[in-house]
């Protein structure tokens, strides 16, 4: 079923010519585009561009594209006719080819006489490059708050695309995870249910690129993206996910359709290996980085150690030191080694990908919560977690910290192949900064950098403190290889790129829960190329 799910997708990237289209005429009651234009996987000679057609209601229909070099849209470079239809959810996905290298251009759809919005994008450049800047965000809840970072990143006209490292959509029902604040917001998810079917999947995808902060971003910069577990189910892995039941049917049916959906519903090129959805690719900013993106959630990754039927301590500690539990796969292994010697020549080797890295073990939580305080958790759940944490364990077993083996590993490769690997990572709604030291070595062979969450809760939800800060300031003193650490507000990460430096900005918000918020720069790290041993330090 995904073999055939993929290539109905794809056939939704093809273009057609007037003279070869065949459908009888779509059934319409007003055509526009609610959901924007987006563009996506930016190469030095194609990009993706995107758009979805409402109103439509049966049968197929043909869609004018073009780009130029002006947002008047009078000097075309490439323009086109593709095809879309209820089979495709009437989304249209055009893989633009032979274009200028290093230019930014301008796109636009029609149909019927209707126009849509023109959007902005980006090839990338070839040859010597001096610099790159890339907004880097996670973890965006529809639900929990408003996409504030999104629209911040909609006014910057200095980034060359935004990366997105997964969690782009939730798939909880109203009363499930993060939508306390979701009536009060105006923001409750559609379908108000779990989702398990493609139809809900697509509506979900249509909710959040309604959005209009992130139609702004959409329109402004190319995306990089990659998944994570919510966009298909929370605590993912390749065989199954902690939130799919047995009462929700199959497992592959499931995901199926949120792939289907999400290769729909986002510009992004995806291949097909092995029975799997391949997201993992690279994108090259000339002599100056390689952009490697991995699948660390459903390509490869084998089971969560403590998740499962008959999860005890003895079972988890065993899994752990488990020589053939991965994360990315052996397949996905090769393949990252392959392109960490093509990139070698690039000053910077940039990987993205989406779960921590560096070790993380718990401070002793007792001395540090009010648990008179709300949280989202229960009281019987803190109870537990209170209790674990005396001992200092790794906070998160759906992180490297549960793959040690592959992580060791993953660090070895690293050290090996890249000169100067820097690490972006998502998923824990914390801004995070540290250096990665493998296992028998003395110093770092790479930095981590952790985007937190676009609107997500944070830990603090979760983990009433006593006082403002404490808990980041517990793990900092106990966790040395980090350099930085924030758990309480959400935003996103600018990364500055040139061949001297690698520095990262992390712009955090206020607030999520008003329509009016602030934003600062709350911390701004850097490495220095060729002397990634010295680790990070405060640009």
């Amino acid at each position: 079923m995904l073999r055939r799910n993929f290539i109905r997708v794809l056939a939704g990237s093809a273009i057609f010519s007037w003279a070869g289209f065949r459908s009888r005429k779509a059934v319409a009651t007003e055509i526009s585009f609610a959901h924007g234009v987006a563009s996506g996987d930016p190469l030095s000679d194609s990009v993706v561009i995107w758009t979805r057609i409402s109103g439509l209601t049966d049968h197929s229909i043909a869609v004018r594209w073009s780009l130029a070099s002006d947002p008047e849209m009078t000097q075309l470079v490439r323009e086109g006719v593709a095809n879309t239809n209820a089979e495709r959810d009437y989304t249209v996905k055009v893989d633009a080819d032979r274009l200028p290298a290093g230019q930014y251009l301008w796109y636009q759809f029609k149909v019927d006489g209707v126009t849509s919005p023109v959007g902005r994008t980006r090839t990338l450049p070839v040859g010597s490059v001096n610099a790159a800047k890339f907004a880097v965000v996670s973890c965006s809840n529809f639900p929990y708050g408003y996409f504030h970072a999104y629209r911040e990143i909609a006014n910057r006209d200095d980034l060359d695309a935004v990366i997105h490292l997964g969690d782009y959509i939730y798939e909880y029902g109203l009363g499930e995870y993060a939508t306390e604040r979701a009536e009060t917001l105006g923001r409750v998810p559609e379908p108000p249910t779990e989702l398990l079917t493609l139809d809900d999947y697509r509506r979900r995808h249509a909710q959040y690129k309604a959005d209009e902060d992130s139609i702004a971003m959409h329109a402004r910069h190319p995306l990089i993206a990659i998944w994570d577990d919510h966009e298909i189910c929370n605590d993912g892995w390749r065989a199954g996910a902690l939130n799919h039941q047995e009462d929700e049917g199959s497992w592959e049916s499931r995901r199926d359709a949120a792939i289907q959906a999400y290769l729909e519903w986002m510009p992004i090129r995806a291949g097909h290996d092995r029975e799997h959805t391949k997201i993992y690719r690279t994108f090259r900013f000339g002599d100056l980085l390689s952009l490697i993106m991995l699948d660390t959630r459903f390509y490869g990754r084998d089971q969560q150690p403590d998740v499962g039927k008959d999860v005890t301590p003895d079972s988890v500690a065993d899994a752990m030191q488990d020589p053939e539990r991965r994360v990315l796969g052996r397949r996905q292994e090769a393949w990252l080694r392959e392109s960490l010697s093509n990139a070698a020549d690039a000053t910077w080797q940039i990987i993205g990908q989406q779960v921590l890295v560096s070790p993380l073990r718990s401070a002793d939580l007792e001395p540090l919560l009010d648990r008179e305080k709300e949280s989202m958790l229960t009281p019987e759940y803190l109870d537990q977690i209170t209790e674990l944490s005396k001992d200092n364990p790794p906070v998160l077993l759906d992180t490297w910290d549960g793959y040690p083996v592959a992580r060791q590993d993953f660090l070895e490769d690293i050290s090996a192949l890249a000169p100067n690997p820097v690490i972006l990572s998502g998923d824990l709604h914390t801004s995070l900064a540290g250096n990665l030291i493998p296992s028998g070595f003395e110093k770092p062979v790479a930095v981590e950098f952790m985007t937190g969450s676009v609107s997500s809760p944070g830990f603090a939800e979760y983990l009433p403190e006593k006082k403002p800060g404490a808990l980041r300031d517990a793990t900092l003193e106990l966790n040395q290889n980090l350099s930085y650490m924030e758990t309480d507000r959400r935003g996103w990460m600018c990364l500055n790129v040139t061949h001297e430096t690698c520095t990262a900005e992390w712009h955090l918000l206020d607030t999520v829960h008003a329509q009016e918020y602030s934003s600062v720069i709350d911390q701004c790290l850097a490495v220095r190329a060729g002397r990634m041993s010295d680790g990070i330090y405060e640009a």
